[in-house]
């Protein structure tokens, strides 16, 4: 649907509860919600913003409870009856296009059985429990939903992913994580992603795909599954136990033992087009690594970089450094530039004591600064940092750059920023080694939160922090 057609539809919309659209209409609009999923969905949002607003209003005017007697000279009380009457029409509408056969109408071969904090973004289908699906496509931008095929087949998606539902023995996983399980040889059913296709036969197993580049990685719990890749490459055979990469180094290699990790072990960097190079903290003198403060404990690790603003004030809290070399680019040849940091779970903390986590990220534009090493680098030593706060930096050696959000319960996944801010602070840095430094200015609800990760140079499967630059040709 595009712009014109959806704005066309809020109109529509927004005329049918007034009571203001006309006839012919009101036929045109009954056709296009038999006919559209995604017309239904946004008609459905639109009603429910609008109930919401309105009970939002008459809530706000206040119950005075020592006001009981006739309300007949406060109106504004309750909403009026043609309100009510229009709120009924909608319902009446809506079950008409349900019940009422249409040949036009979509065959569905799925229920969206279940979901779990759940937070959806652009797609074309019902998200509601119980909701029968069609084909087409879902965005989960956070939590987990659990649909059931007709076929037999049940999938776990955990966001943030993107999936499409092709038929009733087939999907397409674009980008993030699913868990499926074909109970009995009726219900074969096979996945595919950008860098391969899984089928299997009575078996439970998972698949993560990166996000930017496609790569793959199938773990199997119970029984067997065939992978055969994309790129012509010879089929795997995976047994409970069993996983494999497609799409980064170590293609094609069956590794035992099932991995903790999401997402694709070095993924291949996306292909851009000409003038763009990617340049990461393992690049030449390149480096990374994180400082701890506050209480100890032994949360501790060489491959990730940690990320914590602790409630209380002594800690503990973690900031994280990277230091990109960028001797190979010429001072002030940078047109655009992205900084792209690939989450991991730790273990550690509780997510349901955070609430969407903000991060924000800084430049050390004190060249003096950029000689750190990550081995003995620590709390009081590392570059421009206010000791007792989880957050601050020294201001005369630090310009923000951007900042980016995770929402709740998310651990995984390729975040980061890009803009003006941070091409011209490349530009500027004179010689020419980049030193960033990453905070998560949200503090934990209570004691023992989450405690965030981003993957380090040094992690053996996950892609090292990275910028991306277009530079002049």
């Amino acid at each position: 649907m595009t712009d014109e057609e959806r704005d066309e539809l809020l109109e529509m919309a927004h005329a049918y509860i007034e009571r203001s659209l006309p006839p012919e209409k009101v036929e045109e609009l009954e056709k296009l919600l038999a006919s559209s999923a995604e017309a239904r969905r946004i008609f459905l949002n639109f009603n429910h913003d609008h109930a919401v607003l309105h009970w939002e209003h008459v809530s706000s005017e206040g119950d005075d409870s020592e006001s009981i007697g006739d309300d007949t000279y406060r109106p504004s009380r309750f909403p009026p009856l043609w309100q009510i009457l229009a709120a009924g029409a909608v319902v009446s509408l809506l079950a008409l296009l349900i019940i009422r056969p249409n040949a036009s109408s979509e065959p569905t071969f799925a229920t969206m059985a279940s979901t779990e904090s759940a937070r959806w973004e652009s797609g074309e289908l019902p998200t509601s429990d119980g909701a029968k699906l069609p084909a087409g496509k879902l965005h989960l931008a956070r939590g987990l939903a659990t649909i059931e095929f007709d076929s037999g087949t049940t999938i776990v998606l955990e966001a943030p992913a993107q999936l499409e539902l092709v038929d009733d023995r087939h999907c397409r996983l674009d980008a993030g994580t699913v868990v499926v399980e074909a109970p009995g040889r009726s219900a074969e059913f096979s996945l595919s992603t950008p860098t391969a296709e899984i089928l299997n036969k009575s078996t439970h197993f998972a698949v993560n795909v990166h996000p930017g580049t496609g790569a793959t990685q199938t773990q199997v719990f119970e029984g067997e599954v065939s992978v055969i890749p994309a790129n012509g490459s010879d089929p795997l055979t995976l047994a409970k136990g069993q996983r494999s990469f497609l799409g980064g180094e170590g293609e094609g290699q069956i590794t035992e033992g099932l991995e903790e990790e999401t997402w694709a072990a070095n993924a291949i960097p996306r292909d851009r087009p000409k003038g763009w190079q990617t340049i990461t903290t393992s690049d030449g003198s390149g480096t990374d690594g994180y400082v701890y403060g506050g209480q100890p404990n032994n949360h501790v690790s060489d491959e990730l970089l940690l990320l914590k603003n602790s409630i209380d004030l002594s800690g503990p809290h973690r900031k994280s450094y990277l230091r990109f070399d960028l001797s190979r680019i010429p001072k002030g040849a940078i047109q655009n530039a992205e900084l792209s940091l690939r989450f991991a779970p730790t273990g550690w903390g509780l997510a349901s004591h955070l609430n969407d986590s903000e991060f924000e990220v800084y430049g050390i534009i004190d060249d003096s600064l950029d000689s750190w090493d990550y081995e003995t680098m620590d709390w009081e030593n590392a570059p421009a940092n206010v000791t007792d706060s989880g957050t601050a930096l020294l201001p005369a050696a630090t310009i923000y750059l951007g900042k980016f959000d995770l929402p709740r319960g998310i651990q995984s996944g390729s975040y980061g920023i890009r803009g003006d801010r941070l091409v011209d602070f490349l530009n500027r840095d004179l010689n020419r080694q980049a030193t960033l430094v990453i905070v998560r200015t949200t503090v934990e609800n209570r004691g023992g939160g989450l405690v965030h990760a981003i993957a380090s140079k040094r992690h053996p499967t996950l892609p090292a922090p990275s910028l991306a630059v277009k530079v002049v040709e």
